[in-house]
């Protein structure tokens, strides 16, 4: 888990900003219950000067109860960790939870991103080639695709240890910005993480991870799973 909060006196003392953070935060908890896996909403003041906006988004292989638990328990950390923020936003490995005093639906946020890795290292200099073009292989995938936003599937490191891999966009970018935002995250990789056989590189707009565990699950109704691919 990883979070992000930003922090205004000129905000955070204005007590109808606060209550419409709480509104929006409520709202996520309620829109989530009822089933929706993805969406967003604004809380708007007399003169629009205390608007909050608020979305929230769940992995893709991610439904039902699973979606809902994570989004809660973001709901609630967020609440903890920035009481006071004007700007603030929680990633858990299969949901994020975020809100803002600015408008960003359809916008490619690049900013604030995070990497994590595993302790375990790669055994061959050229995985990290293996890991990047893979990754390269899922971008295209959800970049071209209709009505898709995300990917995963498997492939070999040099000694035919198997790793999973999954990229997704935030459903209210196009296209173009979703290719934009994942191999602006994919350039961090050789400098954050290439050495290692587990890491995840995410920001507002997409995040892609990689796992020598497989850690998502495909449901009826979702992808079929990827062709294994050798780089």
């Amino acid at each position: 888990m990883v979070s992000f909060c930003q922090n205004s006196t000129e905000k955070t003392n204005i007590t109808s900003y606060r209550s419409n953070v709480n509104n929006v935060l409520s709202w996520i908890n309620s829109n989530s219950a009822a089933g929706t896996v993805s969406n967003q909403t604004v809380v708007h003041s007399s003169n629009h000067d205390d608007d909050v906006y608020g979305y929230y988004d769940c992995r893709g292989d991610i439904t039902g109860s699973f979606c809902q638990f994570c989004l809660t328990t973001a709901v609630n950390d967020i609440t903890q960790r920035c009481p006071n923020g004007v700007t603030a936003m929680i990633w858990y490995d299969i949901c994020i939870v975020g809100y803002a005093n600015q408008y960003f639906p359809g916008k490619v946020t690049l900013t604030p991103s995070w990497n994590l890795t595993g302790s375990k290292s790669v055994k061959d200099s050229t995985d990290l080639g293996k890991a990047v073009n893979y990754m390269r292989y899922l971008i295209g995938k959800v970049t071209t695709k209709a009505n898709n936003h995300w990917a995963m599937g498997e492939f070999n490191w040099s000694d035919n240890e198997k790793s999973y891999a999954w990229v997704q966009c935030s459903r209210d970018i196009s296209k173009d910005g979703c290719r934009q935002c994942l191999e602006t995250m994919l350039d961090k990789v050789p400098k954050c993480c290439g050495t290692k056989v587990k890491w995840a590189v995410v920001s507002p707009s997409c995040g892609m991870e990689i796992d020598n565990n497989k850690f998502y699950q495909l449901q009826t109704g979702s992808s079929s799973p990827l062709p294994n691919r050798e780089t």
